[in-house]
């Protein structure tokens, strides 16, 4: 099975989700991330924000080294599809194969334009919402007792 979580520029959301996800499942379960404008202001590296999450939950280890470009190919590889916003559902639509793959929404809000003291406490909030919904979704699928 290949969980594939898809965001905007695969440097937070699906960054942090993917590595989570990959800590919780058995070694014969594929996950990755992707975002749709990846690599569009050239070679972003992950967010601080994001790595300092990942570091301070030990999950930097889960966490892809790249971000990687959302592609046709990627998406139809994939068994279950998890975008963190509708726009994320609708760049992919025409590759998507619903009938044989599983498709999520989970809109989450990417960190956006706030106050540099809220970033910490926004992250965290994001973080949660995304432990929260990927235990439902392994447990759903089987993968996991909660």
């Amino acid at each position: 099975m290949r969980i594939h979580f898809i965001c905007t520029g695969n440097i937070y959301r699906s960054r942090i989700a993917e590595a989570y996800c990959a800590s919780r499942c058995d070694a014969g379960m594929h996950v990755l991330s992707s975002g749709i404008a990846a690599g569009r202001d050239g070679d972003t590296p992950i967010s601080t924000y994001a790595a300092e999450i990942l570091a301070q939950y030990s999950l930097t280890s889960y966490a892809a080294e790249n971000w990687q470009r959302t592609t046709a190919m990627l998406v139809r590889a994939s068994d279950v599809l998890v975008f963190m916003e509708t726009e994320h559902l609708r760049f992919c639509e025409d590759w998507i194969e619903p009938e044989r793959q599983r498709i999520e929404v989970w809109e989450v809000e990417d960190v956006g334009p706030i106050a540099a003291a809220e970033i910490p406490k926004k992250v965290e909030r994001t973080f949660a919402v995304m432990r929260q919904r990927t235990d439902a979704l392994l447990n759903t699928l089987g993968l996991r007792e909660i």
